[in-house]
């Protein structure tokens, strides 16, 4: 094929005209074809609530107990503990831990910090781990500051009272932890150890002026191909997001996804939005958002917006950040159809001409 385009020359003008004329068509189609509804898909977050606030655990062995805040003057019916404290303050509350199983049960009970998970759960420091915030600001009567013993017959309730000292020097904004109980067996003749634990949410904001705040890093967007040449593909947009302020926060997130420069396609650039589960003040979640609906053309530039509302005690506000990133999204199939479309627009004539020009000679 190389012999013969060399001998021929410069390209016809009928297969230069030939061959505009298919690329065009070609971009006509891939403007003109209808794109899918944009959809998204996001890492799952759940969040369980115990009822009235309670909150219970059961194993297959039979063993249960559950946990409520007492009812006092600090509230009624309360799922969780929340207080608006001043510094040095010092506040008196309970739980009530009931012994729902047929066997006694020894629990510790002891008070540890709150963080957010990277998959975007609330969760506790582990028994080895030392708290250094709120945790450190709890109390029990029963036991010792770390550890409080609680021995329970089966169907026994009993109060536990507790009582939060806030710092003197104590930062303003929120501060997060629980109140746990725990239950350690070991299993069968073997040291390894099962720890279980069923704790309530204990939240403090200290008065003073709050600094909400969120941070993007990390934010990259690739993008799948299709065998379908006029079809839309999913970009997947990962990031991390940090709460780096000192309240609460829930945030929500708007991520779209868009062609070079911000060209959009017949319907608009691809989105997803959703509102995710709080984030505590210093920590950090990892998110993957998947974007349906998106036109491949060559370059992806994806766009996160992230709203922070301040969530807690009195409430306080909201927050906004925003970012941008762009990655390849390259239409191979696409462009091998077209390339295929503009060597036949350019090869046929040719060999028809080289067919005529051999019957005029003989």
């Amino acid at each position: 094929m190389s012999a013969l385009l060399h001998r021929a020359g410069p390209l016809p003008r009928r297969a230069s005209g030939r061959a505009a004329a298919a690329v065009a068509l070609l971009t006509a189609l891939l403007l003109a074809a209808p794109a899918a509804a944009p959809t998204a898909m996001a890492d799952a977050v759940a969040v369980q609530a115990g009822t009235a606030g309670t909150a219970s655990t059961a194993a297959d062995d039979g063993i249960s107990w559950s946990v409520t805040p007492a009812d006092n003057r600090q509230g009624d019916g309360r799922a969780n503990y929340a207080y608006a404290v001043e510094p040095g303050d010092r506040v008196e509350d309970a739980l009530v831990v009931t012994n729902r199983s047929a066997a006694p049960l020894a629990l510790t009970v002891y008070g540890t910090d709150a963080f957010t998970t990277p998959s975007g759960h609330l969760d506790l420091l582990t028994a080895d781990e030392p708290p250094t915030g709120l945790g450190t600001w709890l109390t029990f009567e029963r036991g010792n500051f770390e550890h409080g013993t609680l021995d329970l017959d089966p169907g026994e309730s009993a109060e536990v009272p507790f009582t939060l000292r806030v710092p003197d020097d104590a930062a303003p904004g929120d501060h997060s932890g629980g109140v746990v109980t725990a239950l350690t067996q070991t299993v069968g003749d073997t040291a390894l150890t099962v720890d279980r634990r069923l704790a309530l949410r204990v939240h403090a904001r200290v008065a003073g002026a709050l600094a909400p705040g969120l941070d993007i890093s990390d934010l990259t967007v690739s993008t799948d191909g299709t065998a379908n040449p006029f079809g839309t593909v999913t970009s997947t947009v990962r990031y991390r997001l940090t709460n780096t302020g000192t309240a609460r926060l829930v945030p929500t997130e708007t991520v779209a996804v868009a062609g070079p420069g911000g060209t959009t396609w017949p319907g608009g650039a691809a989105s997803a939005s959703g509102e995710l589960t709080e984030i505590l003040p210093g920590s950090t979640v990892e998110r993957v958002v998947e974007v349906s609906g998106v036109r491949p053309l060559v370059r992806a530039e994806a766009s996160v917006r992230v709203d922070g509302l301040v969530v807690g005690v009195g409430g306080g506000g909201v927050t906004s950040v925003h970012d941008a990133a762009s990655g390849w999204a390259v239409p191979w199939t696409l462009l091998a159809f077209v390339l295929l479309a503009v060597a036949a627009a350019v090869v046929v004539p040719l060999v028809r001409a080289r067919r005529s020009r051999g019957i005029i000679r003989e």
